[in-house]
């Protein structure tokens, strides 16, 4: 079953579908990666590429949705690969493994997040791993286009002079993870 709920596109509201569970929509996870090159002096960008999303055309890190089962670690490597051929060689965010009893087992990270879907908005919740890649970057057909390596300070100066094109919660999360204040405040 699915909802619909809206998403903003920039220039109006239009409506999207989300599962649901009791007609309640589900919040949708997410992994991200802000990728840094070997020496981290490069971060790996791309533009978004799928047909008919609002954001198409628009700057991203490298990121999609995080499959039930699946380990966060291999979720960011698999969607880092799957966008941009680049392998991720070495995870930054720390992770830590507990183990209960009947087997079970958690893990625990301390990564960045972004929280969407506030005010009746398409509920998502983008967890974002900081991690060090290898690799020529290319594009995956309908998904992502132009992948490139970004040096910090052009990232820096792109979000000051540019922030409309990048796809906001990508804006978001290097904003945070690279301490860049908005122009305006």
């Amino acid at each position: 079953m699915s909802v619909d709920y809206p998403v903003w596109t920039g220039e109006e509201w239009v409506e999207v579908q989300v599962p649901s569970m009791g007609g309640a929509g589900l919040v949708v996870p997410n992994v991200a990666a802000v990728v840094y090159s070997v020496d981290r002096a490069s971060m790996l960008l791309q533009r978004r590429d799928k047909p008919g999303e609002v954001v198409r055309g628009r700057l991203e890190i490298p990121g999609g949705r995080w499959n039930a089962g699946e380990s966060a670690e291999a979720a960011v490597t698999r969607e880092v690969f799957e966008e941009t051929g680049v392998s991720v060689t070495e995870m930054l965010s720390g992770f830590a493994k507990y183990d209960f009893p009947a087997g079970l087992s958690l893990e625990a990270s301390r990564p960045a997040a972004v929280i969407a879907g506030l005010h009746g908005a398409y509920p998502a919740v983008l967890v974002t791993f900081e991690c060090i890649g290898e690799g020529v970057p290319r594009p995956l057909v309908g998904e992502s286009a132009a992948p490139a390596w970004w040096s910090l300070s052009d990232v820096r100066d792109h979000l000051n002079t540019d922030q409309d094109d990048f796809v906001w919660q990508t804006a978001a999360i290097l904003r945070e993870l690279l301490g860049v204040e908005p122009a305006d405040s």
